[in-house]
C-alpha cells in the first residue's frame, strides 16, 4: 500500500522540516552558549580580539568575536568608550518575546506537516503510523515469505533410517494429494521434527522438499516475532497465503518454539498474538490442499497444547543422536568425495554422540589440517588433532574407553529393564540418552511415584551388584530419586506415616530383588547398547518377554 500519492512530496516536506528545525535549535544554542566573564576579563578580550558584534540586552553585554562569544554584566562596564569606539546594539525586554515566537512557529510547522501526512496516508481512515507500518511491511514483501528450491535429497541424510517411513508417507501425500482425499485419507497438516541441535532437521524438510518436488518456505521462529504490534501475525498470515498459492508446498518453520511457547501470564502480547495467528492459519486450511507445516525444535516441553492438538502439529518424528552404524553412514556421506586412509567404522566408535552436524565439521576441519600438512589425503592423525577443536565449545560428549563404556550399558540397561517390568513405556534406551519415563496419566498413585525411583535408582544398586562397587555416574538420578521418596512420603499421606530413610531402606530392598530376578535379561540388554548403542522398547521388551 502507498504511504504518499506523491512519491517527490515525500521527501520535500521532510527537508523541509529539518532544515526549519535545524535553523530554530540555531537560534536556541546561538543565545544560550556566550560564556559569562567579569568585567575586568570581558575589557581584556575586548582589547586582545577581533570584535564582530558587541550588544546590550536586558542587564548584560554580550561580544561576539574571534576568540568565542562572551557576555558581562553591563553594570561594571565603561559604555562611553565602548559605545564611542564600537558600533552596539541595544535590544530591550521585548526580545525575549522572540524564543516564545520561535517556538510557536516550530509547533505552527508541526502542526501544518501532519496534516499535509494525513492528507496523503493511505486509504480506508488508516492513521498516518497504521501507514508507515503498512509501507513497512510491503517494502520487506519479497522477505515475508522467501520460496527455496531445495537440490537436497535423501541422498544427501544419512542416519535418519528410522523416522525414513514417516517422511516417505508425507512425501507421498505431497505428490498427490487428491489420491488421499478419495480415500478418505487425512494427512496430518502439520509435522514436529523434535530432537537436538545438529541431528539434520532442516535437511530433512528441504529433502522432502526436493523429494516431493514441491516449493519450500523457510521461516525461523524467532523472525516472526516483532516489535511492533500486529507485524508477526501479518507476516504468519503472508507466509501461509502465499504457500497456498503455490499448493502443494511445504512451510517449515524452525525453532517454532521461539513462538509457540505455552501461553500464559508472563507472556509476550505480541509473540501470543503471532501464536494466535499461526493456529487460526492451520485451522483455516483443507487438509486436502497440499499444504503442510513442518516444524522443529528441541524444546517440545514449552511448546503451547494448543500447537499439539489433533488438526495442528499432530505428528511428532523425533531425531535422535545417530548410533554407532548411523555415525557410520554419515561419515561416509561426509567422506565421499574426499582422500582419506580411514576406518570409519572405528571414528565411529570414538565419536559417540556427535551429531550429524558435528561429524561433518570433524570431517571439514580433518581435511583442512590435512592440507596444511601439504597432503591432500585425510589420515586418523588429521582427526585426531582437531577433534578437541570440534568439540571445545558445546556440552563435553565423554570419549568412553571400553571399560566406561560397559559400565554405561549396564547402568542403561538396568534402568530401561526395570522401567519396561514396572510398566512404564520408554522410548528407547541409549548409552548416552537417559532413560524418558512418559507418566500419561494426570491421576497416579504413590506407588507410581515410588516405582519411578526404582526406576532411577537401579542403574547404581546393579552396578553395586555387578561390580561390587559404587560409581560417580547416574547422580542427578539418585538426587531426583530421593526427591520422589520425600514426595511419596509428605504429599500422598494424610499422616507422616515413615521417615523418608526408612522408605527408600524398604525401596531399595525390593529393587535389589527384582533386579536379580531380571539379571540375565539385563545383561543380554547391555551387551546390545555395548555394540548398538540405541535400542528400542520392542528390542528391550523382546528381552524381558524371553525371560518369562
Amino acid at each position: 500500500m502507498q504511504f504518499i500519492k506523491n512519491k517527490k512530496a515525500k521527501p520535500i516536506i521532510i527537508v523541509a522540516f529539518l532544515m526549519l528545525l535545524a535553523i530554530f535549535i540555531t537560534v536556541l544554542v546561538k543565545s544560550s552558549n556566550s560564556k559569562l566573564v567579569s568585567a575586568g576579563e570581558f575589557n581584556k578580550i575586548l582589547q586582545n580580539s577581533k570584535v564582530e558584534s558587541i550588544y546590550i540586552k536586558d542587564k548584560y553585554i554580550f561580544l561576539e568575536s574571534d576568540k568565542g562569544d562572551y557576555k558581562s554584566a553591563i553594570s561594571g562596564i565603561n559604555r562611553d568608550k565602548i559605545f564611542s569606539k564600537y558600533p552596539v546594539k541595544v535590544y530591550g525586554k521585548s526580545s525575549n518575546y522572540l524564543i516564545y515566537v520561535a517556538v510557536l512557529l516550530l509547533l505552527l510547522i508541526l502542526a501544518s506537516l501532519m496534516l499535509i501526512l494525513k492528507r496523503y496516508s493511505a486509504k480506508d481512515g488508516q492513521s498516518v503510523f497504521e501507514s508507515i507500518k503498512e509501507s513497512g511491511v510491503n517494502i520487506a514483501q519479497s522477505e515475508i515469505a522467501p520460496q527455496y528450491n531445495s537440490e537436497i535429497s535423501f541422498k544427501n541424510v544419512a542416519g535418519i533410517s528410522e523416522v525414513k517411513e514417516d517422511l516417505e508417507e508425507i512425501i507421498s501425500f505431497l505428490k498427490s494429494p487428491l489420491k488421499f482425499k478419495k480415500l478418505g485419507i487425512r494427512m496430518p497438516k502439520g509435522v514436529l521434527l523434535v530432537g537436538p541441535p545438529g541431528v539434520g532437521k532442516t535437511l530433512i524438510a528441504k529433502a522432502i522438499s526436493a523429494e516431493a518436488n514441491v516449493p519450500f518456505f523457510y521461516h525461523s521462529g524467532a523472525n516472526f516475532v516483532h516489535i511492533y504490534a500486529g507485524m508477526g501475525a501479518k507476516r504468519v498470515k503472508e507466509l501461509f497465503n502465499k504457500a497456498k498459492e503455490m499448493a502443494p508446498s511445504i512451510i517449515f518453520i524452525d525453532e517454532i518454539d521461539s513462538v509457540g511457547k505455552a501461553r500464559g501470564n508472563l507472556g509476550s502480547e505480541e509473540r501470543e498474538a503471532t501464536l494466535n495467528q499461526l493456529l487460526v492459519e492451520m485451522d483455516g486450511f483443507d487438509s486436502a490442499s497440499g499444504v503442510i507445516v513442518i516444524g522443529a525444535t528441541n524444546r517440545l516441553d514449552v511448546l503451547d497444547n494448543a500447537l499439539l492438538r489433533p488438526g495442528r502439529f499432530d505428528r511428532r518424528i523425533f531425531i535422535d543422536l545417530p548410533n554407532l552404524n548411523e555415525r557410520e553412514q554419515v561419515l561416509n556421506l561426509y567422506l565421499k568425495d574426499k582422500k582419506h586412509k580411514l576406518d570409519t567404522f572405528y571414528i565411529a566408535k570414538l565419536t559417540a554422540g556427535f551429531s550429524p552436524a558435528e561429524l561433518e565439521t570433524l570431517v571439514n576441519e580433518a581435511a583442512l589440517n590435512a592440507l596444511k600438512d601439504g597432503r591432500e589425503t585425510v589420515e586418523l592423525k588429521d582427526i585426531d588433532s582437531v577433534k578437541e577443536r570440534v568439540i571445545y565449545g558445546k556440552k563435553r560428549v565423554p570419549i568412553l574407553t571400553d571399560k566406561e563404556r560397559e559400565i554405561q550399558s549396564y547402568y542403561q540397561a538396568s534402568k530401561a529393564a526395570v522401567a519396561s517390568w514396572l510398566g512404564f513405556k520408554v522410548d528407547r534406551a541409549g548409552l548416552l540418552i537417559s532413560i524418558n519415563i512418559n507418566k500419561e496419566a494426570s491421576i497416579y498413585s504413590k506407588q507410581t511415584v515410588l516405582n519411578e525411583a526404582k526406576v532411577l535408582l537401579a542403574g547404581s544398586i546393579y552396578l553395586k551388584q555387578k561390580f561390587e562397587d559404587y560409581y560417580n555416574i547416574g547422580a542427578q538420578d539418585r538426587a531426583k530419586a530421593k526427591s520422589l521418596i520425600k514426595e511419596a512420603n509428605e504429599k500422598f499421606s494424610i499422616m507422616q506415616e515413615e521417615s523418608n530413610g526408612s522408605l527408600l531402606q524398604d525401596l531399595i530392598l525390593d529393587l535389589e530383588s527384582t533386579l536379580n530376578s531380571l539379571q540375565s535379561a539385563i545383561d543380554a540388554i547391555a551387551k546390545k547398547l555395548y555394540e548398538q548403542e540405541n535400542l528400542s522398547y520392542d528390542e528391550i521388551k523382546k528381552e524381558l518377554d524371553a525371560l518369562f
